[in-house]
């Protein structure tokens, strides 16, 4: 995973700007999206699901604010969350011990949500891209049939070329590493552009899962981009030509990461929590199948 300072998550706390944002493009919360992503029913209650964020100090040490960001995001869904008061193998051991349904530890190479129930892992990666694909496709107003290009054949682009190209839309991907984009292109049976700005300048809809920057001449008026990328890769001109700019440095992912984690536990034991008023009715949600990671 790209690494994080603390600066990069300093607004996480206010879960209603993200939302405000989110809603304007997608006309969803970062709840409401989660849960379509992981393929549970909207009126669920999460309320009954223990979260335990730990803090890890190996290779280059904890980020400042990181768990406490994750435990605000597990709230922000109307989880139980805390932070863990030890961390690294203690800290997992204890969350384990008191009972918690997903542990959320992150490393300088890996960010997962552990499922002690089912024994599964959410991997950010994945969940990252499976995020800002659903508010790709929302902002779009659907993806079938639709050019779009995914910028960056790591390990997030990787997944969205696969999310993409599974909803029907015709996927491209490019990446400054050309041969590495031409081979992810062939294996996953997509399209390829090598040059990057040609790429950008010839697509509406694009999903940039690379940290660099975007000339905002290169971008057609009008264009919907959805950014996991780290850190915020757009200048004034991007901003002023694009319809719609979806990017936050950790709350999709990490919020798809954790109804993931959920819905394994649903596939895998049949638990839903659904108010009584809720729109969809238990026995209905009881047949959604959750996203397997």
């Amino acid at each position: 995973m790209t690494r994080l300072t603390s600066d990069d998550i300093e607004d996480v706390w206010d879960g209603a700007r993200l939302d405000t944002r989110l809603e304007a493009a997608t006309r969803r919360t970062v709840r409401e999206l989660a849960m379509e992503a992981a393929g549970l029913p909207g009126g669920m209650d999460l309320s009954s699901f223990s979260v335990v964020s730990v803090p890890i100090t190996s290779g280059l040490g904890e980020i400042g604010g990181f768990a406490q960001s994750l435990d605000a995001i597990a709230r922000h869904l109307g989880m139980r969350s805390h932070v863990s008061n030890v961390p690294d193998v203690s800290g997992f051991a204890a969350a384990v011990e008191s009972g918690a349904d997903i542990v959320l530890m992150a490393d300088d190479d890996r960010f997962v949500a552990y499922n002690t129930v089912t024994g599964t892992v959410a991997d950010n990666a994945r969940c990252t891209a499976l995020g800002y694909s659903y508010a790709l496709r929302d902002a779009a107003g659907g993806l079938a049939g639709k050019e779009v290009l995914v910028m960056g054949a790591g390990f997030v682009g990787s997944e969205a070329v696969r999310i993409l190209r599974d909803m029907h839309a015709m996927v491209s991907v490019t990446d400054i590493d050309a041969e590495k984009a031409r081979r992810l292109a062939v294996y996953e049976g997509v399209g390829w552009i090598e040059d990057v700005r040609e790429a950008v300048s010839t697509h509406r809809l694009i999903l940039n899962a690379t940290p660099g920057t975007i000339p905002g001449q290169d971008m057609i008026q009008g264009a919907i981009v959805s950014s996991p990328g780290v850190p915020y890769s757009f200048d004034d001109e991007a901003g002023r030509r694009a319809k719609a700019i979806i990017h936050d440095p950790l709350e999709i992912g990490a919020a798809v990461m954790l109804t993931v984690a959920v819905s394994d536990t649903v596939r895998m034991t049949g638990r839903v929590n659904i108010p009584a008023l809720a729109p969809i009715h238990a026995q209905e949600a009881a047949g959604h199948r959750g996203v397997e990671v």
